[in-house]
């Protein structure tokens, strides 16, 4: 006897490249039907991945590696526990370097993190506008930076953790240059991210 789960994690003959994670996508629900918390709790399948969130995380992280001041180092898609049961994958995070230098590590603790970097996608919208800022706040992760765009060019908002460490306060919406003063003084032409 057969069943259609039979092939569930494989891709199908002829299905191409996008095989399994293209039918995983349609899997879950869309970001309007989800519960409050639902998106990041259990198993959690997400749509193909596009070459400009690829292009901002990888352009993030190599540009803030070229400015970091000894002590920090830019990773990508690595967890971040923020609690006893709450982990994410921010797409970059800015790590003090002791704990980054441990290669065997799978996550980070988050008083080890600095900043966190969220590029918005469409199945992931809400849950970088709304879920993971405060997520990320509760756990005392003193900087946010949210990656929007339109047609595929970026914009950046920066959130700094506001004085009572209940939540972020915006401290700018960068369009061509992101320019803070803190973790560090950072200046990042978002026209012209390592590609």
């Amino acid at each position: 006897m057969t069943s259609v789960l039979d092939d569930w994690l494989q891709p199908r003959q002829g299905g191409g490249a996008g095989g399994v994670s293209d039918r995983f996508s349609r899997l879950r629900p869309p970001a309007a039907e989800r519960r409050d918390g639902e998106d990041d709790a259990g198993l959690i399948f997400t749509g193909p991945q596009t070459r400009f969130h690829e292009r901002m995380t990888y352009g993030l992280r190599t540009a803030l590696n070229a400015q970091v001041p000894g002590d920090l180092v830019a990773v990508s898609r690595m967890d971040v526990l923020l609690g006893p049961d709450r982990r994410a994958r921010p797409d970059v995070s800015l790590v003090d370097d002791l704990a980054a230098s441990d290669d065997g590590r799978t996550c980070y603790l988050a008083e080890d993190v600095r900043l966190v970097i969220e590029v918005v996608s469409p199945d992931s919208a809400a849950s970088d506008r709304d879920l993971r800022p405060r997520h990320y706040a509760a756990a005392g992760i003193p900087h946010f930076w949210r990656v929007e765009s339109t047609d595929f060019r970026p914009f950046v908002y920066s959130f700094e953790l506001d004085a009572d460490g209940a939540g972020y306060q915006v401290t700018g919406v960068h369009h061509t240059r992101l320019t803070v003063d803190s973790p560090f003084p950072i200046t990042i032409d978002l026209d012209r991210l390592p590609r």
